[in-house]
């Protein structure tokens, strides 16, 4: 008499076909998560130039305000050092309505030649003290 086993199922592992698609389809993955950690790289850096190209207004628009005598209509511009960059701004001095108040908008670029479109762009008012 023969001894009959339980017929169990054969186990099979993953034929190559089906290993290839998964590579295929982790290698688009990790292609897509290094465009995105690259492009994030690149936003960062935008950002930062963005925050100093405003500060760098701002000061400008706070020095203007600040200075003792009424400022005149006309454009001033200006060079300045942050963060071991050179940044160069332009004021716009306008009139505005009211007799006693005059529209500063600053605009900056980086470096020394302000071309293109400027990083940031500021307005404010200084008013007549006296």
């Amino acid at each position: 008499m023969t001894v009959s086993r339980p017929h169990r199922p054969r186990s099979r592992g993953f034929t190559l076909v089906e290993v290839l698609v998964a590579l295929a389809v982790l290698a688009l993955a990790l292609a897509a998560a290094v465009r995105a950690g690259g492009a994030y790289v690149g936003n960062q850096v935008y950002l930062q130039e963005r925050t100093l190209a405003h500060w760098v207004a701002r000061n400008a628009l706070v020095e203007l305000q600040l200075e003792p005598r009424w400022p005149g209509i006309g454009e001033r511009s200006g060079s300045v050092d942050l963060a071991e960059q050179e940044w160069e701004w332009r004021a716009k001095i306008e009139q505005s309505p009211d007799e006693d108040l005059r529209r500063i908008d600053v605009s900056v670029w980086r470096g020394t030649k302000a071309e293109g479109e400027a990083l940031a762009g500021l307005s404010g008012f200084v008013e007549r003290r006296e």
